[in-house]
């Protein structure tokens, strides 16, 4: 009974998403069973010891989970104020609460590399021997989907919560699994079925590339403080590009692990502090004209 439900609901779903959210969708799977097929039919490369990784890199680890506690605190609190106000925005309630479990992910993973836990292996693509941290890898997994609901919620502003995770969900399934299926193309021993395992994943990433710029398209003339939302989608998707910019360079061995990992860490404090940023002008904005039509209105009665 469950499985025919659930069988109908993504039906329903796959006819009300575009063409461009399903191509996301077929990159999601195919990435799905890719990835198991690595995982069955292939062999993973030697895993690093704690004491063999760079202390640099675990020193940045520890700063790193430090100073993303402060939006996480600052988030808690306007969250505070927020629910104490006598009508509490929704959305901004929502949204508050979707960012600090963004930042909690990264917390986690973060703090799981500062001590020690961070289960590395050695990056069989790359030219020289440098570890690739299953932890971060995990945690982006979680974490870029929830990014994507904080970028594209705000320009979903005509439907409910679950009305636009709905809508953004083919990006995010191929988002959460193109962080697999890339792990995996980097660990296990054979080349061409990690480099096809890569490359998949980047042409899973230009998919979703595309459905942004469509969903873009779609929504942005029709939402609220269209430029501060365009500009949060840009800036999210430049900073992508130079992810998988600096991975492949990493990979190719232009880039030294210290340096990439550094990219990563500045990037994940920087990004998401940024978006939150902006979410904070979106809900003031809304306030301010909320405000402005409440004095229209008593002007005119």
């Amino acid at each position: 009974m469950a499985m025919a439900s659930g069988a109908q609901l993504y039906q329903e779903c796959w006819e009300s998403w575009p063409g461009t959210a399903r191509w996301c969708m077929r990159f999601a799977l195919a990435q799905i069973w890719s990835s198991v097929a690595g995982h069955l039919f292939f062999v993973t490369g030697p895993r690093f010891i704690s004491d063999s990784t760079n202390k640099d890199e675990i020193e940045l680890f520890q700063m790193t989970r430090l100073v993303l506690a402060i939006p996480l605190g600052l988030l808690a609190m306007f969250h505070l104020v927020e629910n104490a106000k006598p009508q509490p925005r929704l959305r901004a309630l929502i949204m508050a609460r979707v960012s600090m479990f963004e930042f909690c992910v990264k917390i986690t993973y973060y703090s799981m590399m500062a001590t020690g836990r961070e289960w590395a292996w050695q990056n069989m693509r790359c030219y020289d021997v440098r570890p690739i941290y299953l932890t971060r890898w995990l945690g982006w997994t979680f974490a870029i989907p929830t990014l994507l609901v904080m970028n594209y919620y705000p320009i979903l502003d005509d439907r409910s919560f679950s009305e636009g995770v709905r809508r953004i969900f083919p990006q995010m399934a191929a988002t959460a699994a193109y962080c697999w299926a890339c792990y995996m193309g980097c660990v296990i021993t054979d080349a061409w079925y990690g480099w096809y395992l890569n490359t998949l994943g980047c042409v899973a990433y230009v998919a979703v590339v595309v459905d942004t710029v469509c969903l873009t398209a779609e929504r942005i003339l029709y939402t609220d403080q269209p430029i501060l939302k365009g500009y949060s989608i840009i800036v999210k998707e430049c900073v992508f590009v130079i992810y998988t910019c600096v991975w492949l360079l990493g990979n190719w061995g232009y880039t030294s692990s210290y340096s990439v990992q550094r990219f990563y860490s500045v990037s994940d404090v920087s990004l998401k502090s940024t978006m939150c940023v902006l979410m904070f002008f979106f809900w003031s904005m809304e306030e301010e004209k909320k405000e402005d039509s409440d004095q229209e209105k008593d002007k005119t009665s």
